[in-house]
């Protein structure tokens, strides 16, 4: 086999990855709360500008324990998927999510963040409003949050979109997730200024969560059923909720100060 072809079938091999990950039929945010939570209640608004529906989030119970849920949601359908803008936050989205995360430290409540999207929305009106600062300040409140949390990438984890509501205590992934610094197309766009050679950027990305949990990024892999997640939804959403508690039953056992000085050490020495 030429190098060229191995070259090419690795590519189509790393982007069939990112499509897997992308099908229309996997386990959305919504999904996962109705199934694992009981008692959500949603909570709107960044108190600033507007609220942002690429963004749930609300308190919930699971197994009795009160919790903070903030989730990504892309949407089922053509409809859905329009009003969440694909999953994409806007500014807002992420300050939502800050205010609810400094609400639940305050009452003493874990966060779970469910993470789903291919970036943060990249927009005029978005970049106007300060969606680097939004994105900054999430990543710094998760930081220094003196509550348990636990993330889980249940699809796409694209680009500081993502890590804005990854900078978690434990974080966890679907198996058929991917999880990367940008998505396939924005890579190209910018390595190879041509989208088009997104197979190409895949590869180099490898998008993979199974890189990220090779080098540490991310805590456990939850099995799918074959094919994928998108076939059976409920046994999905099922082991999301049971990896959700077992970590959250460690994180909730442990002196908050000490969570505050792990998450702290890990994330400094992430890269290293």
């Amino acid at each position: 086999m030429s190098t060229t072809t191995e070259t090419t079938e690795r590519e189509q091999a790393a982007f069939a990855r990112v499509e897997l990950a992308r099908h229309p039929e996997r386990p959305r945010a919504h999904q996962v709360i109705d199934g694992v939570f009981s008692d959500w209640h949603e909570l709107r608004g960044d108190r600033r500008f507007g609220d942002d529906r690429a963004v749930i989030a609300g308190p919930a119970l699971l197994h009795g324990r009160t919790v903070m849920v903030i989730g990504q949601e892309k949407g089922t359908d053509p409809m859905t998927r329009a009003v969440h803008n694909f999953g994409m936050p806007h500014p807002e989205g992420y300050r939502k999510a800050r205010r609810l995360m400094r609400q639940a430290e305050k009452f003493g409540m874990p966060v779970v963040c469910l993470i789903d999207t291919p970036a943060a929305y990249a927009g005029v009106g978005a970049e106007e409003r300060g969606q680097a600062w939004a994105i900054a300040d999430s990543l710094l409140c998760m930081l220094t949050l003196r509550t348990p949390t636990v993330s889980v990438v249940l699809s796409e984890g694209g680009s500081g979109g993502a890590l804005a509501l990854a900078v978690a205590d434990r974080v966890l992934a679907l198996e058929n997730a991917v999880y990367t610094v940008a998505p396939p197309e924005t890579c190209a766009a910018i390595l190879y200024r041509d989208a088009g050679q997104r197979a190409r950027a895949a590869a180099a990305l490898r998008p993979g969560v199974d890189t990220a949990y090779g080098i540490g990024l991310v805590d456990e892999l939850i099995p799918e059923p074959e094919p994928g997640a998108h076939a059976h939804p409920g046994v999905a959403i099922a082991a999301i909720g049971g990896a959700i508690s077992r970590h959250l039953d460690e994180l909730c056992a442990t002196p908050v100060d000490e969570l505050v000085r792990r998450r702290a050490a890990r994330y400094r020495a992430a890269g290293g």
